[in-house]
């Protein structure tokens, strides 16, 4: 967080309360929860907020780290007015178990 712009704001998703938790006191030792928040719930759920929370366009950068055979629902979810142009999209474990389907959006993306 301490690379965004004067204003700018990250927000991370987590399902799990204990490790949310865990999150928001490493934050606030850390100086930082000013400008993280930690969202707690399935990203389904939680990825249509971010348009009515922060406007069109918001998400600058996107890193995958859930059940991957997710990754595809969740990133034509944000390809629908919330990536800015040239957003960063970076997700783990797409080779195990495996993230098919998202790996072939990556590699032909939607004109």
């Amino acid at each position: 967080s301490s690379k965004l712009p004067p204003g700018g704001r990250l927000v991370t998703i987590e399902v799990d309360c204990y490790h949310a938790a865990i999150a928001r006191s490493v934050l606030e030792l850390s100086g930082m929860s000013p400008r993280v928040e930690v969202w707690i719930g399935h990203s389904e759920n939680l990825i249509p907020r971010l348009m009515s929370r922060f406007g069109p366009n918001c998400v600058h950068a996107i890193f995958f780290d859930q059940k991957g055979t997710r990754y595809h629902d969740d990133l034509e979810m944000l390809e629908d007015g919330l990536l800015a142009e040239g957003a960063f999209v970076c997700a783990d474990n797409v080779v195990r178990p495996g993230a098919p389907e998202f790996m072939w959006r990556g590699c032909d993306p939607p004109r």
